[in-house]
């Protein structure tokens, strides 16, 4: 049974969200609202956590805040995960909070390109939270280095302490990736984050396939400084840091499996490299984020069990067996929220394209469609037509702002797995002509999009809407 089976269900004229009618969230919480499933965000969890364990035994899965900052989302998903990787005090605030009304095991990977010390200082001090009445439980903290003089940041503040906080060095592959292909890439030579792998010539001497020097450019300019390799050495000698790891990220939203691959194949050969030089300190290798979810029907994405199998090959070809950890947070929430909105208007141009105006705006609501050009689906959800009606009528949907960027078209791009090339769609098919007063839902706007909420414009946030059936309440407005 696919996810769109299983939380959308047609009902005589309307289509149903998680067995809600939407019709009825409309009538009492208005639009447009979030509207997100507690029991769709734990299919994710357990359906990522079965596939990754499947290939890779040794594998943690960590909740990725940014994606998604609402508490009531990080209460589901600490029920079922201990592990998650913050960015900011924000949500580091929010992880302590939980922790001690649950008290129960969380573990926390601090990866933020630059960390105040008043950061720094909370997640050196995470471990110590639970009160001394329920110290069976036991957290953990990592604190992932990206640079230099993160590296002296922590190390000074830990001397300060007389701690030594468990660390992972960010680590930089460089491989060859496609910036206009994959917009958010974070493994190419330019990244912002993390330290360059610098020597490859290491690398593809280990490597078994003749073409990884093809995706593994040489480097133009080596850093005095900021180097994988310089800083693995520093740490693993420092007094005041306990080096336990590697971290790395591809990227988000990385639709590509031959990034995954190559991905898992530099990394791991450059874990094994670097504990042969420093006697085995390194246990852990966090792989990030970049787990893809189909956003549209015409979207052909690398399915986990693929990238599973691809990073257990890569394990078991560079002869290593760390603990793994996997970051995701698109993943666990995008498809398990819409976003549900009214159609405020209709209209005609002098090309004859028809109109819709939504009571939403892209700027503050959807950020994603202007900022990576994201397609989403959007569906008509009431008064609809016998099931065999094509979707024939062709409209085209905006926000109800005067921008003109303000506009919920597709866009154009070529499918990585099956190379079709998908033509830009400025007008989307309905199976019959919108009224004003209409529904449409996006659908998979559970990730990116509430965390961007603004007031732009004037307009008032949308409503965050929660329905889950082990709560009393079940459906519970948040916002």
């Amino acid at each position: 049974m696919t996810q769109e089976s299983i939380l959308f269900r047609r009902d005589k004229e309307s289509i149903l969200f998680d067995e809600i009618n939407l019709r009825n969230i409309e009538s009492k919480f208005g639009t447009p609202t979030y509207l997100f499933s507690a029991d769709q965000i734990r299919r994710n969890i357990r359906f990522l956590r079965e596939k990754m364990l499947k290939h890779n035994p040794r594998t943690k899965i960590a909740y990725s805040m940014k994606n998604n900052i609402i508490p009531e989302i990080f209460t589901i998903i600490a029920n079922e995960i201990d592990y998650f990787e913050t960015t900011s005090m924000l949500e580091q605030k929010i992880i302590e909070k939980i922790t001690l009304k649950k008290k129960k095991n969380i573990h926390i990977i601090s990866t933020n390109i630059y960390k105040p010390d008043g950061l720094i200082e909370d997640v050196i001090e995470f471990p110590n939270l639970v009160p001394s009445e329920t110290e069976q439980v036991k957290c953990e903290s990592f604190l992932a280095i990206d640079s230099y003089q993160d590296f002296k940041n922590i190390e000074k503040v830990a001397q300060k302490l007389g701690a030594k906080p468990k660390v992972l060095i960010r680590v930089n592959p460089g491989i060859k990736m496609d910036i206009e292909e994959t917009i958010f890439a974070s493994a190419d030579v330019t990244a912002k984050c993390a330290v360059i792998i610098s020597k490859i010539g290491p690398i593809i001497n280990a490597s078994n396939d003749p073409t990884i020097s093809i995706w593994l450019p040489e480097r133009q300019f080596i850093p005095e400084f900021d180097t994988a390799e310089r800083l693995v050495k520093e740490a693993s000698e420092s007094d005041y840091l306990d080096l336990v790891g590697l971290h790395c990220h591809l990227g988000s939203q990385i639709t590509n499996i031959e990034y995954f691959d190559r991905f898992f194949e530099v990394v791991t050969r450059f874990f094994k490299l670097m504990n042969e030089e420093i006697i085995d300190k390194l246990k852990i290798l966090d792989f990030g984020g970049g787990y893809p979810v189909e956003y549209t029907h015409c979207e052909c994405v690398p399915s986990i069990e693929d990238i599973s199998k691809s990073l257990s090959k890569n394990i078991k070809n560079s002869n290593i067996n760390p603990e793994i950890i996997i970051e995701s947070g698109r993943f666990i929430t995008a498809n398990a929220g819409i976003l549900l909105s009214k159609i405020t208007i209709t209209k005609e141009n002098s090309e004859g394209q028809k109109i819709a105006v939504l009571d939403l705006s892209t700027y503050s609501d959807l950020l994603d469609i202007l900022t990576a050009q994201w397609s989403y689906d959007y569906t008509l959800i009431n008064d609809l037509p016998d099931t065999k009606q094509e979707d024939i009528y062709n409209w085209k949907l905006v926000g109800g702002t005067n921008d003109t960027l303000d506009q919920l078209s597709h866009k154009t791009f070529k499918c990585n797995n099956c190379k079709d090339f998908k033509k830009e769609k400025k007008e989307i098919a309905f199976p019959r002509d919108l009224e004003t007063g209409d529904l449409i839902i996006i659908k998979s706007a559970g990730a990116y999009t509430t965390c961007f909420n603004s007031t732009y414009s004037g307009r008032p946030k949308p409503h965050i809407v929660i329905k889950d059936t082990t709560s009393k309440q079940q459906i519970e407005k948040i916002r």
